[in-house]
């Protein structure tokens, strides 16, 4: 549903990930190029569902990965839908102070995440099913149960009684994602606990990328940095 990451994203290059992104400055403010080349700075921030974007923070900084069809992703969308790189307003506005409190070590890191939880759930939906097709959403379950292999195209169809090309157009209308990129997105995200504590090419194997360099590169299109620098991000 959402990942978190606190750390320095100095070496960060051009980017687009299918999460929407709230991102929130410890002191200095953030710095986000947008695909026009136009510069801008935040304190906190957020980025819309395949935006690309460059961010930089030379200090300390929290961003939060949300997944657009999960049910609090769902209500950011609907909120935010117009936008693309936008000030966050009032919204999370609490966790600003948290994040800071956790930085001074005032407020221990599990205490945080329970925060960030409590902080997420007030944009939550009835049911994350609700808002999908019966169809797509027995697909999303089914590539989430069979993320470390590739799911052929002639498989999840039959899966859906569906044709193939029906499937597809019904998929890409749910999602904004064609089929083949949500499964190499679901690997890349299920990957991340396991790459803090194994190597790039273990991770790649498990994970059922290629090799190495072609999680390397999905990484870093997804992401904006290599592999070897989030093994050093919380």
């Amino acid at each position: 549903m959402w990942a978190l990451f606190i750390g320095k994203f100095c070496d960060n290059v051009m980017h687009q990930h299918y999460a929407l992104q709230i991102s929130f400055a410890s002191n200095e403010s953030i710095s986000i190029r947008d695909a026009d080349n136009n510069q801008n700075t935040y304190t906190q921030c957020f980025i819309n569902s395949n935006i690309c974007h460059q961010f930089h923070s030379s200090e300390i900084c929290l961003i939060i990965l949300i997944n657009p069809l999960s049910t609090i992703g769902h209500k950011l969308f609907k909120k935010y839908s117009q936008k693309l790189i936008v000030n966050l307003q009032e919204d999370f506005k609490d966790l600003s102070v948290f994040f800071k409190a956790y930085l001074n070590r005032q407020l221990a890191f599990e205490d945080f995440i329970n925060h960030v939880s409590v902080s997420l759930k007030q944009f939550e939906c009835r049911s994350e099913h609700d808002l999908l097709d019966d169809r797509i959403y027995g697909t999303l379950q089914y590539v989430e149960q069979h993320f470390d292999r590739i799911i052929s195209l002639e498989e999840i169809a039959e899966f859906c009684n569906l044709s193939k090309s029906r499937f597809l157009h019904l998929f890409k209308e749910n999602t904004g994602l064609n089929f083949r990129r949500y499964q190499l997105w679901i690997r890349l995200i299920k990957s991340l606990p396991y790459l803090k504590e194994h190597t790039i090419t273990q991770t790649a194997h498990q994970f059922g990328f290629t090799d190495s360099p072609h999680y390397t590169r999905t990484f870093k299109e997804t992401f904006g940095l290599l592999p070897k620098f989030f093994k050093m991000i919380k």
